[in-house]
């Protein structure tokens, strides 16, 4: 009982020391605070969004009100922990959460100028995955693939390179966000292309007579019975002075289908130009359209500068595993002048997000990579401004309601990525995006990896890495045919 009565005295006198959220004082300032998640719309099975103070020393109060529920918070060390049934609670209580804070300044509590967080009814799928990696990717010895739960802080590795001889492993991929059936690769020791599908590993050897290289940047038809990739002699180097630090770039590239039931590789020559180089494929959600990048072939490694993606599209049969004859240019990079890079259409086929940049087809370390989207409906460029922070925005993915996004950025420091979340509502506008919710706000600060290649996924991650390990060291693996 004492303990009771002690809490209901602490918020009392916490409470009487905050000013009242509809009348901040004349002079009341703008705190600064991180993650900034200020005027942000979120979804409602969102983790908490705990935050604190720009100086981790300063000290003070936060209180949440929507509806009738409030919150009180004392900081501790300058953070705001809030806890999950409250947080849970508020969302539910209305659309817009009102927050007000307060800090110490000489002695006395001064408040600051109150800000909103927007709550959606649309909810966003409850798993993320992705790929943790040191952000200079000229070192892998060790990384793995990694999902998180975002309606709490739960984050558990479902592959790692600990247990296959520390290889690189990349691209992983799954179909419609089901995380029952995916694939990704393994390079350097036990290399091959892994799908697992229905409970059943299988191990691919994808190196044809007829292509340039095993099988890269993979994307799912919808069916399950089909991956699109593309093929590439890729090169890399290492600048020592300009800010984009590591080029990617292809001699050559193709785009191919492989079927999974019958382990072959089909294309077309519109998709084996030697005029020119085929990457990034994806398909629409209906599966009838294969849209891919494309640019002239240029003398490498002295054109780099010059390469200039355009997004293309071309019909697609899966009944009969074939293609048609046409191509159609959706973005135009000889009329923009910039550069396209991995086409995502929405699942509701609406708009198609990529990412722009100068040239070339690494974007992920160009510093000016901004992610854009087409609205197929009517062609309408989106420049998406309230989106694009100041350092490499790419690596985007889609929830399966097509009201939200997740991308990686190098927006905090320039170095490591970081997942961001935005909502896109039915005409694609978008909202100021927020960092993914941590437990512990010293988390992005201190993890030396970037976040890499991340998926929504409707649910965990099941299969065994032992299993797929063994599978790895042990099967000789299925040679793919074209």
């Amino acid at each position: 009982m004492r303990k009771v009565a002690f809490f209901s005295i602490f918020i009392l006198l916490t409470v009487s020391c905050v000013p009242k959220v509809d009348n901040p004082s004349p002079g009341a300032t703008e705190a600064v605070i991180f993650p900034d998640y200020k005027e942000v719309t979120i979804t409602e099975n969102i983790a908490p969004l705990n935050f604190s103070f720009k100086d981790d020393k300063t000290r003070g109060v936060a209180v949440f009100e929507n509806s009738g529920e409030r919150l009180v918070l004392r900081s501790r060390k300058g953070e705001f922990h809030i806890p999950k049934s409250k947080w849970n609670n508020l969302k539910a209580a209305g659309p817009v959460i009102k927050v007000t804070l307060a800090s110490y300044e000489g002695g006395k509590l001064m408040p600051h100028i109150p800000f909103s967080i927007f709550v959606s009814k649309e909810s966003i799928d409850s798993f993320v995955a992705y790929r943790l990696i040191d952000p200079g990717y000229e070192t892998w010895n060790k990384l793995g693939l990694y999902q998180r739960c975002l309606e709490n802080f739960t984050e558990t590795p479902f592959m790692t390179n600990e247990v296959t001889d520390r290889n690189c492993m990349n691209c992983h991929s799954f179909n419609n966000r089901d995380p029952g059936t995916m694939m990704f690769h393994m390079r350097a020791a036990n290399g091959g292309t892994y799908v697992w599908k229905e409970g059943k590993i299988e191990k691919l050897n994808t190196k044809t007579s007829r292509t340039i290289s095993a099988l890269v940047y993979p994307y799912w038809h919808p069916s399950g019975k089909y991956i699109s990739f593309s093929v590439n002699d890729i090169a890399q180097f290492f600048h020592s002075s300009n800010p984009n630090r590591i080029e990617v770039y292809d001699y050559k590239s193709d785009v191919v289908v492989y079927s999974i039931d019958n382990h072959q590789i089909s294309s077309t020559p519109l998709l084996m130009d030697t005029a020119r180089m085929e990457t990034f494929p994806s398909f629409s959600p209906d599966g009838k359209t294969l849209y891919y990048c494309s640019s002239p072939q240029t003398e490498m490694p002295q054109g780099y500068r010059d390469v200039r993606y355009s997004i293309c599209s071309i019909p697609f049969f899966p009944e009969t595993f074939s293609f048609g004859d046409k191509v159609d240019t959706i973005y135009n990079a000889a009329k923009t002048g910039l550069d396209a890079t991995f086409p995502r259409v929405s699942p509701d086929g609406r708009f198609l997000l990529f990412a722009e940049t100068a040239y070339g087809c690494f974007s992920i370390w160009h510093k000016d990579s901004e992610l854009r989207m087409i609205d197929l409906k009517n062609g309408r460029y989106l420049t998406l401004d309230k989106i694009n922070g100041p350092d490499a925005d790419s690596y985007h993915s889609w929830s399966s309601n097509s009201r939200w996004i997740i991308w990686a950025s190098r927006r905090q420091d320039g170095l490591y990525s970081r997942l961001y979340i935005s909502h896109v509502d039915e005409n694609g506008q978008t909202s100021k995006p927020f960092l993914l919710p941590q437990r512990d706000l010293k988390h992005d600060r201190l993890l030396m990896k970037s976040y890499n290649v991340p998926e929504f996924i409707s649910g965990p991650v099941t299969f065994n890495q032992d299993q797929m390990a063994d599978v790895a060291k042990k099967e000789p693996g299925i040679n793919v045919s074209f």
